[in-house]
């Protein structure tokens, strides 16, 4: 894509940087002090540890390394935003001990507060079928952009074909730019001999609206391409 399309992502790109490289507050609480049994209390209130998301308990407890004890925890934890703060720690585990984990807490449709989607997306990332079928619904949406954009991009990276519909009639379609950008990157992908250059946005949505129609797939699409 070409013109403003262009200039608006490489000024979010360049303020994400920036954003990326700003130094931590002074005073920040180090967690690393903390034992594991305070910082476990505290994805249920992350207040406790003076911090702003679960993601910096979680990846204070993945380095610690053994994440064994918490999957055991887990089955038998009554408090749901411990559960998934469990699921936030073993996201960082690339094992078999961790797959299954993640398959287990996906087939029993446990209670994380998150509708389990990091279990989901864990599965995803490995090109999962069942899973990638789970996120072709849209369901989670409700993700950050930035989040949700890793999920989309993976229907291209795993040649997850059923996935066309949503990307093509939805995601296409979105508010944001950059799941717009994922989803296009997805279709290239899916569609290898597609066209790389378009005049516009709308030029992309009847450019893969018409591709998916002429697979015989039941597309919509919000405008008559």
């Amino acid at each position: 894509m070409k013109g403003p399309i262009c200039a608006t992502i490489s000024l979010f790109l360049t303020s994400f940087v920036c954003l990326g490289q700003t130094q931590k507050p002074e005073g920040e609480p180090n967690l690393q002090k903390l034992s594991q049994a305070s910082l476990i209390a505290c994805f249920a209130n992350w207040q406790l540890c003076g911090v702003d998301n679960k993601w910096d308990i979680a990846d204070e407890l993945a380095r610690r390394g053994d994440v064994s004890p918490l999957l055991r925890r887990y089955w038998r934890e009554p408090d749901p935003d411990i559960r998934n703060g469990i699921e936030c720690v073993a996201y960082r585990f690339d094992s078999p001990e961790v797959l299954q984990f993640m398959k287990a807490a996906v087939a029993k449709k446990v209670d994380d507060g998150e509708d389990r989607y990091y279990p989901i997306q864990y599965l995803a990332k490995r090109c999962d079928a069942g899973a990638l079928s789970q996120l072709s619904t849209g369901r989670y949406r409700n993700k950050g952009s930035l989040q949700y954009q890793t999920s989309v991009e993976l229907f291209g990276k795993c040649e997850y074909r059923p996935a066309i519909p949503y990307l093509v009639d939805t995601a296409l379609y979105d508010s944001s730019l950059n799941i717009v950008i994922a989803a296009q990157q997805s279709l290239q992908e899916l569609y290898p001999h597609s066209k790389k250059d378009f005049s516009d946005l709308e030029d992309v949505q009847r450019y893969y609206c018409r591709l998916a129609r002429g697979d015989g797939l039941q597309v919509h699409c919000k405008e008559n391409n």
